[in-house]
């Protein structure tokens, strides 16, 4: 893959080679420094431009999961006509490419907990563990301590949040639960982890380069 520098990166993201600089100096954008300048490789930059392209309007919930239930290998929990549907979207896109239009498939809720619930909490039968908590399971290179992020019913929510006396946070959150709407619950009973494709959407989707670098690695190890 051939490398380029920043004022080439620019012209192809119709970006100014500011903006291009804050992006890898956010870790937005991957890319390494060589002295003083940047160096990023052609797959890089391919995939953050299919990244901005997928930001469009999200789809429904039922749509969402079905585009990674395919992803997952799982289309037989998809009915046929919307399993040709998603198959052809994520062919054509790639999960990097969908990220926008993945949104919708749950409602992220950030929340605090007293870290001595955290280890019970990440055993309730009604969490599937997702994100930075799952991505461990799945070999990827991100450990992070004091801190849960998994997948809940919307009609469980609130059951938890008074059984283990959760409250609303952003700055000091230490909990992640995306909740999903009852009628399109993607997972099976006894499911403990998140299959790797919704793990590394959720990964691509933090706000840390780690977990987005991690959501990568295990979009490409998929098959």
């Amino acid at each position: 893959m051939p490398h380029l520098n920043v004022a080439e990166a620019a012209r192809q993201l119709d970006l100014n080679q500011r903006r291009v600089r804050q992006l890898l100096a956010d870790g937005l954008l991957e890319g390494a420094r060589v002295g003083r300048a940047w160096i990023i490789d052609q797959k890089d930059l391919d995939g953050f431009k299919a990244q901005r392209a997928g930001a469009g309007r999200p789809w429904s919930a039922s749509s969402a999961w079905a585009a990674l239930a395919v992803a997952s290998g799982h289309e037989e929990s998809v009915d046929p006509a919307a399993r040709s549907r998603a198959r052809q979207r994520v062919n054509r896109n790639g999960l990097l490419g969908l990220l926008g239009r993945l949104r919708s498939r749950a409602q992220s809720v950030q929340l605090y907990g007293h870290p001595s619930v955290l280890e019970q909490l990440a055993q309730e039968s009604s969490l599937v563990l997702s994100g930075a908590s799952a991505a461990p399971e799945l070999g990827a290179d991100l450990i992070v301590s004091d801190f849960l992020e998994a997948y809940v019913r919307e009609s469980d929510i609130e059951v938890l949040r008074k059984r283990f006396a959760l409250t609303p946070a952003r700055d000091r959150a230490n909990i992640v639960l995306r909740v999903v709407e009852d009628s399109v619950w993607p997972f099976h009973a006894g499911e403990r982890f998140a299959p790797p494709a919704v793990v590394a959407v959720d990964l691509l989707e933090a706000d840390d380069s780690r977990s987005q670098r991690a959501g990568r690695a295990l979009l490409e190890q998929a098959p």
